[in-house]
């Protein structure tokens, strides 16, 4: 009930304000598990995805954001774990296993999970390549996966601001990405590349974006 209460407070001032340009939502299963997979351009995408998504979607998110201190630090975990927020610790591999498994019992119980296939958000406004995740949980639950490309986002809240700026932004979802051929075969790390290969390519078309074939995570720490 919080949860719907808390969407509604959101949804509105979203639409009235912001005014985003949707496109492909129906393209969401009614019902089943699904694995969204979107690109990453600002802090808030997973906030506006969820809420622009029809059903409920638990989103992967960092540990760390759950880890500020102070009374920003308890309302913004207060928040996330309110909306669903799917926690991983990515600075151990166990920490990343732990994060997938808790995605995939989800996907079990029917939910929908979303991920940023990058990772994290892009430096520069580019698609980067994307982390093999996304593609272990469809391999391995055998649910469809849904591409969304975000374009705008940044205008919205750039890097390192203080608040929001008003700006649309657009979100376009494509249809849905099934892949029967490489059901079980999670554990073969070409096969999860190819995967995420070509969901990475849907983002790309979605979004406009230009790809660039390396890790955003390595761009930023500058190896």
């Amino acid at each position: 009930m919080f949860r719907m209460l808390l969407r509604w407070i959101l949804l509105i001032p979203l639409k009235l304000i912001l005014r985003p340009r949707v496109e492909g939502v129906r393209d969401i299963p009614a019902s089943g598990p699904f694995i969204l997979a979107a690109n990453h351009l600002s802090f808030f995408d997973s906030i506006f995805i969820a809420l622009l998504t029809p059903r409920r979607l638990y989103f992967v998110g960092k540990q760390g954001w759950l880890e500020i201190p102070g009374l920003k630090g308890r309302l913004q975990k207060l928040f996330f774990r309110s909306v669903g927020m799917i926690s991983v610790d990515r600075t151990s591999g166990a920490g990343t296993m732990a994060g997938l498994e808790l995605s995939l019992k989800l996907l079990a119980e029917g939910h929908g999970v979303g991920i940023h296939i990058e990772g994290t958000r892009s430096p520069d406004g580019r698609l980067y390549k994307g982390t093999t995740g996304t593609a272990w949980l469809a391999m391995r639950s055998g649910a469809p996966v849904i591409p969304c490309g975000l374009t705008g986002t940044e205008r919205v809240h750039p890097k390192g601001a203080k608040r929001l700026y008003v700006a649309s932004f657009d979100a376009r979802f494509g249809s849905a990405m099934t892949f029967a051929e490489h059901l079980g075969r999670e554990s073969d790390r070409r096969a999860r590349r190819a995967v995420t290969t070509s969901i990475t390519a849907e983002i790309s078309a979605l979004s406009g974006q230009e790809y660039v074939d390396t890790y955003a995570e390595t761009v930023m720490s500058g190896r």
